[in-house]
């Protein structure tokens, strides 16, 4: 039975917060104080050592704030929590929990109320039904995972709810009201949850059987999408598979961190971004073909909102009611036959291997994939920029081991995949496609290196993008991040598209223009290193070494691109 805690071991209801935040194994917090949090932050102490498992806060702005959990996730597999106060603070940081929502990842977004007792009395930052009733519009964006913490008696239920929707891969919004958490609270007798069911034999056994029927005769081609990157073997799993079966795979964006560059099936990325022999083959799938999907939203940079065209579609997920799901159901993106089995990945797949190896199944062999997926030359830039297909080629040879990157809404987000074709097995790179917000991967960035301070990170931003987090260059400065800013002087997906999209329209109303700026004096300004990159990289060897060197100063590399240098496809334009 719950106990209220009394007496010399009294606990309030901020600290049993704390404690059950700690259990799921929340212990860094970020973001900015203010009067609506101060009383839950003062329990917390400054981040000063990220390895440390002691509770610790990161003071920087709630844009920034807003993505650092997914980052931290990403890199780590463990959760982080974004704080921010009451008005357009709270406003700032729900931009990185859009972007939690559509990419699956479970975060803790922690926002406050004004007073109850300051309801129709016009308080500063009114959070009412009378101001920004800001909990209507949170739970218009998550229904089910806003939870307003307003009474002790209910408090460890609302967690335990809270827990459960993490365990779903889905953000949490923990509303304060200070007056219910600053009174005694009840001690729960639980604050975890588990959700995660095994596999269940006789339905595995079923979809053996349905998947093998289907496949003989047939072409069988494999979709990797993000949720298979999850899994820590998931790049070796998908070769065996491969192998095993001999079929082609294609990967999404972010599901080319479940895929191998050695594995001999690899056709490439498919759609923004696409590698040509990908967007044959998968182009190609039809009614005498079966998709085999793991875990890849049919998103519109992944499919460009067309449906799964084989005749069978089998969708393995582990996710219920993720984004993109209908009736926890993908069935509404297949033309036509559709079966979607439920658990882990890596197990699934293990167990479809164990069954290929008892008695091979009788799919049709797919040829191996080319050297080269790209089937056209790339453009040259101007005189005066770097060439960046040379660039990239030339960092696809460089990572070091165990960085991980992130691309921001900028040219390398739909480039840098087209032209290094395959993934990297030294550096898993991420990209926030989903919601595309401007200036977010630097968060997400951020939030590696507090979760994994020892591994490299990356980061490929535009300089449109750099407007929206530059005035947190501060706070990242000792942190040993890498930035390869675009510099380009322009909006440049916009600009590269508008041509096809608005053949007639003069290029002034394009609105694609930025003003020069000193970027280099800007991040020196901020405590950071920063060097230009020469237009025919004679300076790249002396910037990857100082990039790698021991100094945890972060580091900023303007690059002079040419905003007019086409490298990776956008399908997206002929939908606009």
């Amino acid at each position: 039975m719950n106990k209220v805690i009394s007496g010399n071991d009294m606990t309030t209801g901020y600290q049993l917060l704390l404690e059950t935040l700690s259990e799921w194994g929340v212990t860094s917090y970020v973001g900015v104080t203010g009067g609506g949090v101060i009383h839950f932050l003062k329990h917390i102490n400054p981040l000063v050592n990220s390895c440390a498992k002691t509770l610790g806060f990161f003071s920087i702005a709630e844009y920034s704030a807003g993505f650092i959990p997914l980052g931290y996730y990403l890199c780590s597999g463990r959760m982080a929590a974004a704080v921010a106060t009451t008005g357009a603070a709270s406003k700032l940081l729900s931009c990185g929990l859009s972007d939690a929502k559509l990419h699956d990842i479970p975060a803790v977004y922690i926002v406050p109320l004004t007073g109850e007792g300051t309801q129709g009395q016009s308080p500063l930052q009114d959070t009412s039904v009378y101001g920004s009733n800001i909990v209507a519009q949170l739970r218009s964006e998550l229904p089910e995972s806003v939870f307003v913490l307003d009474s002790p008696e209910t408090l460890a239920e609302k967690l335990l709810s809270a827990h459960i929707q993490l365990e779903r891969a889905k953000p949490v919004v923990l509303v304060l009201l200070h007056s219910a958490l600053n009174s005694p609270a009840y001690y729960p007798a639980k604050t975890i949850a588990s959700v995660k069911l095994p596999v269940q034999r006789s339905s595995f056994i079923d979809f053996c059987d349905e998947f093998r029927h289907d496949i003989d005769g047939r072409r069988l081609v494999l979709l990797v999408g993000e949720e298979m990157a999850r899994y820590p073997e998931a790049a070796a799993l998908t070769t065996q598979f491969c192998q095993m079966l001999r079929c082609a795979v294609i990967w999404s964006i972010n599901g080319a961190n479940a895929v191998q560059r050695d594995n001999p099936y690899g056709f490439g990325y498919i759609s923004f971004g696409g590698n040509d022999e990908a967007l044959s083959l998968y182009q190609s799938i039809g009614k005498d073909d079966v998709l085999l999907v793991l875990g890849a939203c049919p998103d519109e940079y992944t499919v460009n909102l067309q449906k799964f065209s084989a005749a069978k579609t089998f969708f393995l997920t582990n996710h219920s009611g993720s984004y993109g799901q209908i009736e926890n159901s993908f069935a509404h993106m297949a033309q036509g036959a559709y079966r979607q089995v439920s658990g882990p990945l890596d197990q699934l797949l293990r167990s479809l291997l164990a069954v290929a190896q008892q008695r091979p199944f009788s799919n049709i062999s797919s040829p191996l994939a080319p050297n080269n997926l790209n089937h056209f030359q790339y453009t040259p830039p101007r005189p005066g920029y770097v060439d960046m297909a040379d660039l990239y080629l030339q960092l696809d040879r460089w990572w070091p081991a165990g960085s991980i990157g992130f691309d921001d809404v900028c040219l390398s987000y739909k480039d840098r995949q087209y032209v290094t074709q395959r993934p990297n097995n030294n550096i898993h790179f991420y990209s926030l496609y989903r919601g595309s917000a401007m200036g977010g991967a630097f968060g997400a960035a951020v939030g590696a290196k507090l979760s994994s301070p020892t591994r490299p990170v990356f980061l490929f931003t535009g300089d449109g993008c750099f407007r929206l987090f530059s005035g947190s260059l501060g706070e990242a400065s000792e942190l040993g991040l890498v930035i390869f800013l675009i510099n380009n002087a322009s909006f440049s997906i916009v600009e590269q598209g508008l041509p096809i999209i608005l053949p007639e329209i003069e290029e002034k109303n394009y609105h694609a223009c930025l003003k020069p700026l000193d970027y280099c004096a800007i991040a020196r300004a901020c405590g950071w290193e920063a060097e230009q990159l020469a237009p025919d990289l004679s300076n790249l060897s002396f910037l990857l070494d100082k990039a790698t060197g021991k100094s945890m100063k972060s580091l900023l590399i303007d690059i002079p691109v040419d905003a007019l240098q086409i490298l990776g496809r956008n399908p997206r334009v002929t939908n606009l």
